[in-house]
């Protein structure tokens, strides 16, 4: 310890440069993780459905959300999401949650919405994570 501040003391240019980087690194995750949308256990999810009326977007393809979705959910494939969101912006008042396969598609979504002023969460772990949990999912419209 006596030779980190020897080392301070002798390179103050250095010791005030690595402090700056260490104070822009945390400024910079801290950042990126206000604008990060939250991420839901299956379990939290049917909370959020059944406590605050939220939106459930699925952003698979269309025959992924025939061949199984969950109740309620809402087909909005990825390709049809742009920049305007036009589809969405009438869920802006309550909360979304959006759905994919894996729950990466999602996350990347997710956060440039909510940089757009929706409350918006996501699925972790996807639709694979709903289905490994048991929840129940239906067919078809």
């Amino acid at each position: 310890m006596q030779n980190i501040l020897e080392f301070a003391q002798h390179h103050n240019l250095l010791a005030s440069a690595l402090v700056a980087i260490l104070a822009a690194l945390l400024i910079v995750e801290f950042l990126k993780a206000r604008r990060r949308a939250a991420s839901l256990s299956p379990a939290a999810l049917v909370q959020v459905m059944n406590h605050q009326n939220a939106a459930i977007i699925d952003i698979r393809s269309q025959d992924a959300f025939l061949n199984g979705h969950i109740i309620g959910a809402i087909s909005i494939p990825l390709r049809d999401i742009s920049e305007k969101n036009t589809k969405l912006e009438k869920f802006k008042s309550q909360p979304i949650v959006l759905i994919c396969a894996n729950g990466l598609d999602s996350v990347r979504i997710a956060t440039s919405l909510k940089t757009q002023g929706f409350q918006v969460n996501t699925l972790n772990g996807g639709m694979r994570a709903w289905i490994d949990a048991e929840m129940p999912i239906v067919k078809g419209q």
